[in-house]
């Protein structure tokens, strides 16, 4: 085999290689989504599947504007977007809502807990 031949089977050799390397991912949006899936692990681990029942059960005026933020000892704690929506969930909750919510409970639910704001640090209500 001569220098030229050594020269193109190398050429060829490095062409198919540059093919198979794959490009660089873009990964600009890694973090933002590793947050939110960390976040809804989180969610999901401290209502103990309560927030799908909450989805489920809720009325439609009340769902978007309410959320499950636990459920431990027996102890439903649901954060409203504002005191109105506060109120309304504990009517709610008082006229059956509660006695639903128990249905698709893990455990027993012995209290639904209504809490206004983002769901750290709010008064309970």
């Amino acid at each position: 085999m001569g220098a030229k031949e050594l020269e193109q089977a190398a050429a060829s050799i490095e062409k198919i290689r540059l093919l198979r390397v794959r490009p660089p991912r873009d990964m600009a949006a890694a973090g933002v989504v590793g947050e939110l899936r960390a976040q809804l692990e989180k969610e999901i681990k401290e209502s103990k599947g309560m927030g799908e029942a909450w989805r489920t059960v809720a009325p439609d005026d009340l769902r978007d504007q309410g959320r499950v933020k636990s459920f431990q000892r027996g102890e439903l704690t649901v954060v409203a977007a504002n005191e109105s929506v506060g109120y309304l969930i504990k009517l709610w909750l008082r006229d059956g809502g509660e006695l639903m919510l128990a249905g698709c409970a893990p455990g027993t639910l012995k209290k639904g807990v209504v809490k206004v704001g983002s769901g750290a640090g709010e008064s309970e209500r």
